[in-house]
């Protein structure tokens, strides 16, 4: 693989967490709001789906905040891209 073509995947890979990471925002946002408008009523089955409402707006949450994680590191290799710091240890790893 090229340097330049390492840098679009990198880039594309980077803009498509960031929009996992907005979505699972969005989903989760959704998802409490379900389950603060179901805890309203006093019934046993809507309990229910309002718990596992709750549920998936954690499991959303954490979701986004290893997408957050991802799209901090893939920032950081795309600096060290354009460093030129990967291209170096190519040629370091051929001479060997």
């Amino acid at each position: 693989m090229e340097l330049k073509d390492l840098k679009h995947a990198v880039s594309y890979i980077h803009s498509e967490i960031n929009r996992m990471e907005t979505m699972a925002g969005t989903l989760s946002s959704i998802e409490r709001d379900h389950y603060n408008k179901l805890t309203r009523f006093d019934h046993s089955e809507l309990m229910d789906v309002a718990v596992e409402e709750q549920n998936a707006a954690k499991q959303l949450g954490a979701m986004k905040q290893m997408c957050l994680s991802i799209s901090q590191k893939l920032e950081g290799i795309q600096q060290a891209i354009e460093r030129g710091e990967f291209g170096g240890a190519e040629n370091r790893d051929q001479t060997h």
